[in-house]
């Protein structure tokens, strides 16, 4: 399935990185759907791990970047987003069901608001942003 049109945010980095981390919450939930397989659970907390840090750094470059009114509110947003992953990782070293689970419906549903809110905004206006420095060169 794959990232919806409806999360794109115009910045194709964005996008693409959006798309990893949906791509890879739909197979934990095939996963749990079939036989779950406590290698995927391991691999996705592992991913999002290093997927909040270097997504979240990479976005937090671009807000400063273009000088982002909602900095300061985004990237509170991300260090409660890591502190979660955080928690969560201390609490399931190992495989279970309800930590599996717990991943499937609650950090899924945690992304898709931020897109949705968070990275809607910000792509927007990277977007505005990119194109007032393209008009700036033209003239």
């Amino acid at each position: 399935m794959g990232l919806n049109k409806k999360y794109e945010t115009g910045i194709l980095w964005q996008d693409t990185q959006h798309q990893q981390l949906i791509e890879l919450m739909e197979k934990l939930s095939d996963s749990n759907a079939k036989e779950a397989d406590p290698k995927m659970f391991t691999y996705t907390t592992a991913f999002l791990a290093m997927y909040v840090t270097h997504h979240f750094n990479l976005e937090e470059q671009y807000m400063e970047t273009y000088g982002y009114p909602d900095l300061k509110l985004h990237i509170a947003e991300h260090h409660k987003y890591i502190d979660i992953i955080k928690k969560f990782r201390r609490e399931n070293t190992q495989f279970s069901a309800e930590g599996s689970a717990f991943l499937e419906e609650n950090i899924l549903k945690w992304i898709l608001d931020h897109i949705m809110e968070n990275d809607q905004k910000l792509g927007a206006f990277i977007r505005i942003e990119e194109r007032k420095r393209i008009l700036a060169e033209e003239t």
